[in-house]
């Protein structure tokens, strides 16, 4: 399979950097898996799938043959004997220079959130992270690691971010304490999901202000995609994905300063779910387009 070096996003011309409209990072990193291992090779794995979706996406009626221009990005790639803060660290000063313009990151492990965050946003304790994920990510550490997969979204809380995580159905009693009493969290449990759906969009829709949205491949049904590190079951539905990103990124008035897809552990025997997982990724930059473009008209 080619790397994620080799081929850009949709196997389109890859535009420069001072020409797009929108940017693809691959960060094939991961440090801190806690069972499933192979997320270093999930970009390289959905950019090569992505070369099999076509241009024009029939929901969006986007046509990535002329919008969004998208540049795809060289990998962010550390040096593995350094210390994960400092990798994260290395992921923040990438993502500088792409602030300002809508930047999508493939992962790799979610813990690269925290350093793309850090690296798009000039004031995290003025951001909104909307998470889709099966785990809530709020311990505070993780196998005695604080930068841990499982603790983004706690150090990025600490930080003063608001976070709205749809889907959720595994955490510990710390973290379910946490997401229940702490303030700037509202979680919706799966177990609780279908009576509180309509909630969870309106309030999507309603958002304003600076948007980072996050989105675990395990938060949607592991029939859909399984090939993760921790799949768990009663996830969120294909259409439920789909009316999430409709309700961020065409019906709120939010600016969305960038996203990424994560989790992904490319599949064994090809072509697998590698496809779905590239569908999902192209449609959510199609959302983002058609977003644009509403705006443009209003």
């Amino acid at each position: 399979m080619p790397n994620e070096r080799d081929i850009p996003f949709l196997a389109l011309l890859n535009v420069s950097l001072d020409q797009a409209d929108a940017v693809v990072v691959p960060v094939p990193f991961e440090r801190t898996v806690s069972y499933g291992k192979g997320t270093d090779g999930g970009p390289a794995a959905l950019l090569h799938a992505t070369s099999q979706i076509e241009f024009f996406d029939e929901e969006t009626e986007i046509d990535f043959e002329t919008y969004p221009l998208i540049h795809t990005a060289t990998p962010v790639v550390m040096d593995a004997s350094l210390p994960i803060k400092a990798c994260l660290d290395a992921i923040t000063e990438r993502f500088k220079a792409y602030r300002g313009t809508f930047t999508l990151a493939l992962g790799g492990e979610h813990s690269l959130t925290y350093g793309a965050v850090k690296g798009l946003v000039e004031d995290v304790s003025r951001l909104t992270i909307v998470q889709l994920d099966a785990h809530a990510d709020l311990a505070d550490e993780l196998d005695g690691e604080r930068w841990s997969h499982g603790a983004v979204m706690k150090r990025l809380w600490d930080e003063g971010a608001t976070l709205i995580q749809i889907g959720i159905r595994s955490l510990s009693k710390a973290e379910y304490v946490l997401a229940r009493d702490g303030d700037r969290i509202t979680t919706f449990f799966a177990h609780n999901l279908p009576e509180r759906w309509d909630e969870a969009m309106r309030l999507l829709g309603a958002l304003e202000g600076e948007i980072y949205f996050t989105l675990d491949v395990d938060g949607l049904d592991p029939s859909i995609i399984p090939s993760t590190g921790t799949p768990q079951p009663d996830g969120l539905s294909w259409r439920q994905t789909m009316e999430a990103m409709r309700a961020v990124f065409i019906e709120s008035k939010c600016r969305v300063a960038g996203a990424d897809v994560v989790e992904f552990i490319p599949s064994p025997h090809p072509p697998g779910c590698d496809l779905v997982a590239a569908k999902l990724t192209t449609r959510l930059l199609a959302y983002w387009g058609a977003g644009q473009r509403a705006e443009v008209k209003r």
